[in-house]
C-alpha cells in the first residue's frame, strides 16, 4: 500500500485557498508592474512627450539591472537587513524603493512637462536622462524584489503546492504588468501623467503590507557561511559542462531578433497615431492574452515534439511575426511620427487590422519561444545550486533583450520601421546559428548535459 501524503500536501484547487500560497500569488503583482512599466508605460510616455526615437531605445539600457541581478543575488541569499526574516526583508526594502522611486518620477515629471504651442505635452531639455535614471532606480529594486521573492516561494512552498502556486504567481505577474503597463497607459488618456505614477507606487506601498502580512516558512534555510558557497560553486559547476558557453550565448542571442523588434512596438503604436486608450486596453490586452496562449500552446507542443524541435520552429515563428509589422507601417503608408498625428487623419481599417494581427502573431511567437527558452534553463540547472544558477541564465535571456533594445531605436530613425522590422527577422540568424550547435536543424531533442541531480549522476 502506497504511503499517505503528508497533511501539507492538499490538492491543487484546496492549495490555491490556502492564505500562505495567496498571499504569495498577490505578491508576484509588485513584480510584474515594474517590468510592465519600463517596456510599456515608459516608452510610450516618452515618445507621446516628444522624445526620440534614438534616445528611447538608448533607454532601454534601464534595463540592465534584470539582466546582471545575479551579481547581487549572493548578498540577498546571505545577509537579512530587518525583523520580518531574511527573504522578506529584501522584499520590504525593495518595495519601499520602489515606492520612492515612483513617487520621485511623478514630483519631476509635474516639473517638467509643459504644453508646446500645439498645445501637446512636452518634456522640458535634458529631462529624458533624468525619466531614464529614476527608471534605472525602478529596474534595481524590482530585480531585488524579484531574487528575494523567488527565494522565499522556494522556502515557504511545499513540494505539493509549488504547481498549482507557480500557475498562480505567474497570472498575478502578468497582471501585474497589465496594472502598470495596459492600466496606466489606458488612464493616461484622462488623468496627468505624474498622477498615474504616483498611483503605481501606492500600490507598492500596498504591496508593502502584504510583504508584512506574509508567513516565514516553516524551516527556513540556513544562509551560506562563506562567499565562495554562495558565489563561486555554481558557477565552476555550469562553466565545467560541455558546450556550458555556447549555450550561453545562445540565450543571449536566441530571441536578439524579436528583441530588436519588440523594443520598438510601442513607439511604433503612437506613430501610427494609436490614442493611449486604444493602446492600453485594446492593444495591449490583445498582446497579453497572446502571450498567455501562446506560453500555454509552447508547452503543451514541446511535449509532443520534443524542445530541440520546438527551439528551431518557435524561433522561425517570433523572428517572421515582425514582418506583420512592416506589412501594418506600409498600409498605413506616409510618414510615421507622433508629431504629425490628428484627428483630422484616422487610422483606416486595414492598418489597424495588420496592427493586431501583428501584435496578437508577435505576442504570441514570443510567448511560444519564451517557454521553450525556460525550458531549456531548467534542463542544463544543477539542483544543487538552482537558484544561483537560474538567476544566471535567467539573466544572460534577459542581456539579450538590452543589447537588442539600445540601438533599435536609432536603427528605426534611419531605417524607417517597414525596412526596420524585416531587419529584426534577419537579426535572428546568430540565435539560429547558435542553436544548431546545441541542437542540430530536425533532431527531437537538444545536445546539452543536463544538471547533476536531473541527470541521475
Amino acid at each position: 500500500m502506497a504511503p499517505s501524503p503528508p497533511a501539507y500536501a492538499p490538492g491543487a484547487l484546496a492549495s490555491l485557498r490556502n492564505r500562505r500560497i495567496q498571499l504569495l500569488g498577490l505578491l508576484s503583482l509588485s513584480s510584474g508592474m515594474p517590468l510592465g512599466f519600463v517596456f510599456s508605460t515608459l516608452q510610450i510616455f516618452l515618445r507621446g512627450a516628444g522624445v526620440d526615437l534614438r534616445t528611447i531605445g538608448a533607454l532601454s539600457a534601464v534595463s540592465l539591472p534584470w539582466s546582471f541581478k545575479f551579481l547581487w543575488s549572493p548578498l540577498v541569499d546571505r545577509y537579512a537587513l530587518l525583523r520580518p526574516g531574511r527573504r522578506r526583508s529584501w522584499v520590504l526594502i525593495a518595495q519601499l524603493g520602489l515606492a520612492l522611486a515612483f513617487g520621485a518620477l511623478a514630483a519631476y515629471a509635474w516639473r517638467s512637462l509643459f504644453r508646446d504651442a500645439q498645445g501637446k505635452l512636452v518634456l522640458v531639455a535634458g529631462a529624458a536622462g533624468v525619466i531614464g535614471l529614476l527608471a534605472l532606480v525602478i529596474a534595481f529594486c524590482s530585480a531585488t524584489q524579484d531574487i528575494a521573492l523567488d527565494a522565499y516561494a522556494v522556502e515557504v512552498l511545499h513540494p505539493a503546492e509549488q504547481g498549482p502556486a507557480s500557475g498562480l504567481r505567474v497570472m498575478y505577474y502578468r497582471l501585474g504588468m497589465l496594472v502598470a503597463g495596459a492600466l496606466a497607459v489606458f488612464a493616461s488618456q484622462w488623468l496627468a501623467w505624474p498622477v498615474v505614477f504616483a498611483a503605481i507606487g501606492v500600490l507598492f506601498i500596498g504591496s508593502m503590507a502584504l510583504t508584512l502580512a506574509a508567513e516565514e516558512p516553516e524551516r527556513p534555510t540556513v544562509a551560506p557561511r562563506t562567499l565562495g558557497s554562495a558565489v563561486i560553486e555554481p558557477f565552476v559547476t555550469y562553466f565545467g559542462k560541455p558546450q556550458a558557453a555556447t549555450v550561453a550565448l545562445f540565450l543571449v542571442f536566441y530571441k536578439f531578433g524579436d528583441n530588436l523588434g519588440g523594443t520598438m512596438v510601442n513607439p511604433f503604436l503612437k506613430d501610427m497615431c494609436f490614442s493611449n486608450a486604444e493602446i492600453g486596453l485594446a492593444v495591449k490586452v490583445i498582446g497579453t492574452a497572446a502571450t498567455i496562449a501562446g506560453s500555454g500552446l509552447g508547452a503543451a507542443l514541446m511535449t509532443r515534439m520534443g524542445l530541440g524541435r520546438a527551439l528551431w520552429i518557435f524561433g522561425f515563428l517570433q523572428a517572421g511575426a515582425n514582418l506583420l509589422y512592416s506589412v501594418a507601417a506600409l498600409a498605413r503608408g506616409g510618414a510615421l511620427d507622433v508629431a504629425l498625428c490628428s484627428a483630422a487623419d484616422p487610422i483606416a481599417l486595414a492598418p489597424r487590422l495588420w496592427t493586431y494581427v501583428g501584435i496578437a502573431g508577435e505576442q504570441g511567437a514570443q510567448g511560444m519561444g519564451t517557454a521553450a527558452m525556460l525550458a531549456l534553463i531548467l534542463r542544463v540547472c544543477d539542483k544543487r545550486y538552482s537558484a544561483t544558477q537560474y538567476a544566471l541564465l535567467s539573466s544572460l535571456f534577459g542581456l539579450g533583450r538590452t543589447l537588442a533594445g539600445v540601438p533599435s531605436g536609432w536603427l528605426a530613425h534611419r531605417l524607417g520601421y517597414p525596412t526596420f522590422f524585416v531587419l529584426a527577422v534577419l537579426a535572428a540568424i546568430p540565435g539560429l546559428a547558435l542553436l544548431q550547435m546545441i541542437a542540430p536543424f530536425g533532431k527531437k531533442d537538444v545536445l546539452v548535459q543536463a544538471g547533476t541531480e536531473a541527470a541521475g549522476t
